[in-house]
Protein backbone atom coordinates (compact mmCIF):
# COMPACT_ATOMS: atom_id res chain seq x y z
CA UNK A 1 0.00 0.00 0.00
CA UNK A 2 2.84 2.40 0.83
CA UNK A 3 4.37 1.83 -2.61
CA UNK A 4 1.09 2.75 -4.31
CA UNK A 5 0.90 5.91 -2.20
CA UNK A 6 4.49 6.80 -3.16
CA UNK A 7 3.68 6.29 -6.86
CA UNK A 8 0.65 8.54 -6.47
CA UNK A 9 2.73 11.21 -4.73
CA UNK A 10 5.44 10.94 -7.41
CA UNK A 11 2.91 11.36 -10.24
CA UNK A 12 1.22 14.22 -8.39
CA UNK A 13 4.54 16.08 -8.13
CA UNK A 14 5.29 15.50 -11.81
CA UNK A 15 1.83 16.71 -12.86
CA UNK A 16 1.99 19.67 -10.46
CA UNK A 17 4.89 21.37 -12.19
CA UNK A 18 3.21 21.70 -15.60
CA UNK A 19 -0.11 22.69 -14.01
CA UNK A 20 1.51 25.48 -11.99
CA UNK A 21 3.40 26.69 -15.05
CA UNK A 22 0.17 26.67 -17.08
CA UNK A 23 -1.70 28.62 -14.37
CA UNK A 24 1.07 31.21 -14.20
CA UNK A 25 1.24 31.66 -17.96
CA UNK A 26 -2.55 31.94 -18.21
CA UNK A 27 -2.65 34.62 -15.52
CA UNK A 28 0.30 36.48 -17.06
CA UNK A 29 -1.36 36.35 -20.50
CA UNK A 30 -4.64 37.78 -19.18
CA UNK A 31 -2.84 40.54 -17.30
CA UNK A 32 -0.74 41.43 -20.35
CA UNK A 33 -3.79 41.53 -22.65
CA UNK A 34 -5.63 43.93 -20.31
CA UNK A 35 -2.49 46.07 -19.96
CA UNK A 36 -1.76 46.21 -23.70
CA UNK A 37 -5.24 46.24 -25.30
CA UNK A 38 -7.60 47.22 -22.48
CA UNK A 39 -9.87 50.17 -23.06
CA UNK A 40 -10.72 52.25 -19.99
CA UNK A 41 -14.41 52.72 -19.34
CA UNK A 42 -16.39 53.90 -16.37
CA UNK A 43 -18.69 51.33 -14.88
CA UNK A 44 -21.48 52.28 -12.56
CA UNK A 45 -21.95 49.87 -9.66
CA UNK A 46 -25.72 49.31 -9.67
CA UNK A 47 -26.03 46.82 -6.80
CA UNK A 48 -24.30 44.07 -4.89
CA UNK A 49 -25.81 40.90 -6.36
CA UNK A 50 -24.34 38.36 -3.93
CA UNK A 51 -21.15 37.28 -2.20
CA UNK A 52 -19.32 33.99 -2.21
CA UNK A 53 -16.99 32.98 0.60
CA UNK A 54 -14.20 30.47 0.23
CA UNK A 55 -11.62 29.50 2.79
CA UNK A 56 -8.71 29.75 0.39
CA UNK A 57 -9.58 32.56 -1.96
CA UNK A 58 -11.48 34.75 0.49
CA UNK A 59 -14.67 36.55 -0.41
CA UNK A 60 -15.80 37.29 -3.94
CA UNK A 61 -18.27 40.14 -4.36
CA UNK A 62 -20.58 39.90 -7.36
CA UNK A 63 -21.85 43.27 -8.53
CA UNK A 64 -24.35 44.32 -11.14
CA UNK A 65 -22.48 46.78 -13.34
CA UNK A 66 -23.51 49.08 -16.12
CA UNK A 67 -20.85 49.77 -18.74
CA UNK A 68 -22.08 51.96 -21.59
CA UNK A 69 -25.55 50.51 -22.24
CA UNK A 70 -24.72 46.96 -21.12
CA UNK A 71 -25.54 45.47 -17.74
CA UNK A 72 -23.62 42.50 -16.44
CA UNK A 73 -22.76 40.72 -13.21
CA UNK A 74 -19.06 40.42 -12.45
CA UNK A 75 -17.13 39.06 -9.50
CA UNK A 76 -14.36 40.99 -7.74
CA UNK A 77 -12.09 40.28 -4.80
CA UNK A 78 -12.68 43.83 -3.63
CA UNK A 79 -15.64 45.49 -2.01
CA UNK A 80 -16.75 48.27 -4.35
CA UNK A 81 -18.91 51.32 -3.56
CA UNK A 82 -22.52 50.77 -4.70
CA UNK A 83 -23.91 53.74 -6.61
CA UNK A 84 -20.46 55.04 -7.55
CA UNK A 85 -18.48 54.91 -10.78
CA UNK A 86 -15.36 52.73 -10.96
CA UNK A 87 -12.82 52.65 -13.82
CA UNK A 88 -12.48 49.26 -15.53
CA UNK A 89 -10.59 47.90 -18.49
CA UNK A 90 -12.51 46.06 -21.18
CA UNK A 91 -11.25 44.21 -24.22
CA UNK A 92 -12.34 45.42 -27.67
CA UNK A 93 -13.09 41.90 -28.97
CA UNK A 94 -14.76 40.77 -25.72
CA UNK A 95 -16.37 43.74 -23.92
CA UNK A 96 -17.95 41.49 -21.27
CA UNK A 97 -14.52 40.50 -19.97
CA UNK A 98 -13.42 43.21 -17.59
CA UNK A 99 -10.78 44.00 -15.00
CA UNK A 100 -10.46 46.79 -12.49
CA UNK A 101 -7.93 49.39 -13.61
CA UNK A 102 -7.20 52.46 -15.66
CA UNK A 103 -5.52 53.01 -19.01
CA UNK A 104 -2.29 53.98 -17.26
CA UNK A 105 -2.32 51.13 -14.69
CA UNK A 106 0.88 49.12 -14.48
CA UNK A 107 1.09 45.38 -15.09
CA UNK A 108 1.47 44.82 -11.35
CA UNK A 109 -1.61 46.93 -10.55
CA UNK A 110 -3.78 45.02 -13.02
CA UNK A 111 -2.43 41.69 -11.73
CA UNK A 112 -3.03 42.68 -8.11
CA UNK A 113 -6.61 43.75 -8.92
CA UNK A 114 -7.29 40.39 -10.57
CA UNK A 115 -5.65 38.31 -7.82
CA UNK A 116 -7.20 40.17 -4.88
CA UNK A 117 -4.63 42.63 -3.59
CA UNK A 118 -0.98 43.59 -3.60
CA UNK A 119 -0.01 41.20 -0.80
CA UNK A 120 -1.51 38.22 -2.65
CA UNK A 121 0.12 39.36 -5.88
CA UNK A 122 3.52 39.52 -4.17
CA UNK A 123 3.00 36.04 -2.70
CA UNK A 124 2.10 34.60 -6.11
CA UNK A 125 5.05 36.30 -7.81
CA UNK A 126 7.37 35.13 -5.01
CA UNK A 127 6.10 31.57 -5.44
CA UNK A 128 6.80 31.63 -9.17
CA UNK A 129 10.22 33.18 -8.60
CA UNK A 130 11.01 30.41 -6.10
CA UNK A 131 9.79 27.81 -8.60
CA UNK A 132 11.89 29.31 -11.38
CA UNK A 133 15.02 29.14 -9.22
CA UNK A 134 14.54 25.79 -7.46
CA UNK A 135 11.97 24.00 -9.60
CA UNK A 136 14.25 22.63 -12.33
CA UNK A 137 16.80 21.19 -9.90
CA UNK A 138 14.02 19.70 -7.77
CA UNK A 139 12.41 18.13 -10.84
CA UNK A 140 15.73 16.66 -11.96
CA UNK A 141 16.31 15.24 -8.46
CA UNK A 142 12.83 13.70 -8.37
CA UNK A 143 13.29 12.12 -11.80
CA UNK A 144 16.83 10.89 -11.04
CA UNK A 145 15.99 9.40 -7.64
CA UNK A 146 12.52 8.11 -8.45
CA UNK A 147 13.34 4.54 -7.43
CA UNK A 148 14.44 5.66 -3.97
CA UNK A 149 11.41 7.91 -3.72
CA UNK A 150 8.90 5.25 -4.78
CA UNK A 151 10.42 2.33 -2.85
CA UNK A 152 10.66 4.09 0.50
Amino acid sequence: MKKIWNWFLYLFLLAGFPLLIWAGLYSAKDTYIFWKYGIEKNSEIIALDHTSRSGRSGTTYYYELQIDENRLIEGFSYSLPVGKSVPVLTLPENPEKISLGKQDSSLFEIFSYSIGGQFRALLVLGTYLFMAIYGPSTLVTILRDRNKFINQ
